[in-house]
C-alpha cells in the first residue's frame, strides 16, 4: 500500500492491505530460526534504491494499539475488514522490532496512516533491521508458545491470505501467492499533505 491509502469494498467496509510500499520477505514463516511453527514472517525496507533502514509502514486498515509483547506493538481493527481468504470480521495483527515504543491507547490510526518503522529493538539478529509481522482473526486474545519457544498471536493465519498487496511492489515474495483486490474505492492519485506521506513518495522514487 502507499501512504495515505484507503481502500473500500462495495459495501463501505475496508479491505485490509499490506502496510509496506515495497514487499521484500527476509524470512518466511515455519522458518528454522526465529519462525519455527509460526506464521509471522519479516519485512526488509525497501525502496526503488534497494534497503531502507527505519522504513515506515502503515495502518492496513482503521485500526487501534491495544497490547504489547516483547518488541511488539500489537493493533486491532476497529471495524470488520474483508481480507483475502474471505475472512469478513475483526483483525489483529502485530508489528516486532520498532525502535520507537507505543503503548495501547484508544488512538485511533486511520487507514493508511503511518503507525510505525522497521528497527533492531528486542534482537534481530539474522536480518538486522526489519519489521516482523504476525496476523490473526478475531480480537486481540494474547500470544501463545507454538512448542518451540517461539510465540505468535491466538488465531494466527497466513499473511497472504490475509492481506491484499494493492499499490505494493513486491521485490521478494517467496512465491507465496500474493493477491490484488478487485474492485471497490481507493483515492489512486490523490495527494495528501502529510509530512510522513511526502517522504514516502520521496522514497518511492529514489531520492527525487
Amino acid at each position: 500500500m502507499r501512504a495515505g491509502e484507503k481502500l473500500k469494498a462495495s459495501d463501505g467496509y475496508e479491505v485490509l492491505l499490506f502496510p509496506l510500499e515495497y514487499l521484500y520477505m527476509s524470512q518466511d514463516e515455519g522458518g528454522d530460526y526465529s519462525h519455527l511453527y509460526t506464521y509471522s514472517i519479516d519485512f526488509l525496507g525497501w525502496g526503488v534504491n534497494g534497503r531502507i533502514y527505519n522504513c515506515p509502514y502503515y495502518a492496513p486498515c482503521t485500526c487501534r494499539c491495544v497490547g504489547t509483547f516483547g518488541s511488539g506493538r500489537v493493533f486491532q481493527s476497529v471495524d470488520k475488514v474483508h481480507t483475502v481468504d474471505g475472512y469478513f470480521g475483526i483483525i489483529t495483527f502485530a508489528c516486532h522490532h520498532d525502535n520507537t515504543p507505543v503503548s495501547p491507547s484508544s488512538h485511533v490510526y486511520q487507514q493508511g496512516e503511518l503507525i510505525g518503522h522497521t528497527g533492531t529493538a528486542g534482537g534481530s539478529q539474522v536480518t538486522g533491521d526489519h519489521l516482523h509481522l504476525n496476523v490473526a482473526h478475531g480480537v486481540y486474545d494474547g500470544y501463545y508458545d507454538v512448542g518451540t519457544g517461539h510465540y505468535q498471536l491466538k488465531n494466527s493465519v497466513h499473511i497472504y491470505d490475509t492481506m491484499y498487496v494493492n499499490d505494493t511492489v513486491i521485490v521478494r515474495g517467496y512465491n507465496h501467492n500474493w493477491r490484488t483486490y478487485s474492485g471497490g474505492v481507493t483515492p489512486s492519485g490523490k495527494k495528501y499533505k502529510f509530512k510522513w506521506v511526502l517522504y514516502a513518495n520521496k522514497l518511492r522514487n529514489g531520492g527525487r
